[in-house]
C-alpha cells in the first residue's frame, strides 16, 4: 500500500515502479479538498452580501466544524449579531442566506461523514446524487473525487494514512520560515 496525495504524476510513477501496490488517497487530501471548495463558497457569497460580509468573514470556521462538535446548548452574545445565540443559529442564519451555500455545506458534511464512517457505498451514491445546487467548487471536487474514485475505495477499506509525516514535514517548513 502507497498513501499518497492527489497529484496524478506520482500515481504513474507508482502504477510504472510497484505495479501491484494499492493506492491509498489520504483521508486529509479528501477532506480538505471539499473543506476548501466549501471555503471558496462561503467567500464568493460573502464578497457579493455586503450585508452580512463581517458575519460570513468572522464564522467561517462554524461552517466546517464538524456537526457532532456544534453547540446545539449554551447561548452566547455575539456582536455581530447584537443578540444571544448558539453555534447552530449562526449556522442557520448562514445557509438560509444562500441555497448553494448550503447544498454545498450538507454536501461537505456528508462527505466527512463518509470518510469518518469508513461508509465507501454511501459516499459514491452521495456524489453521484449530488445535485446541481452545490457551488461550482464544489462540482469540481466532485469531479476529481471521482477520477480517483478506485483510490479512494482503498482509502476507506485500509487505516493507513500519512498525517504524521504531514505533520513532519509542516513543522519543517514552519522551522524552515522561521
Amino acid at each position: 500500500t502507497i498513501v499518497i496525495d492527489m497529484y496524478s504524476p506520482y500515481i504513474s510513477l507508482i502504477k510504472s515502479i510497484f505495479p501491484n501496490a494499492k493506492i491509498i488517497i489520504d483521508k486529509f487530501h479528501i477532506v480538505q479538498l471539499f473543506s476548501r471548495a466549501l471555503n471558496k463558497t462561503r467567500i464568493k457569497i460573502m464578497n457579493n452580501d455586503k450585508k452580512n460580509y463581517n458575519k460570513f468573514k468572522k464564522y467561517w470556521k462554524l461552517l466546517l466544524k464538524d456537526k457532532s462538535k456544534i453547540d446545539y446548548v449554551k447561548y452566547r452574545y455575539h456582536r455581530s449579531f447584537k443578540n444571544q445565540m448558539r453555534e447552530i443559529d449562526i449556522i442557520n442564519y448562514l445557509l438560509d442566506l444562500d441555497p448553494i451555500l448550503e447544498a454545498s455545506y450538507n454536501l461537505y458534511h456528508d462527505v466527512r461523514h463518509c470518510i469518518k464512517n469508513r461508509n465507501f457505498n454511501l459516499l459514491k451514491k452521495i456524489l453521484n446524487e449530488a445535485n446541481n445546487h452545490v457551488s461550482d467548487y464544489m462540482k469540481t471536487s466532485i469531479k476529481t473525487i471521482k477520477k480517483y474514485i478506485d483510490y479512494v475505495r482503498n482509502t476507506l477499506r485500509y487505516s493507513y494514512t500519512n498525517g504524521v509525516l504531514e505533520g513532519i514535514n509542516n513543522k519543517i517548513k514552519l522551522i524552515k520560515r522561521i
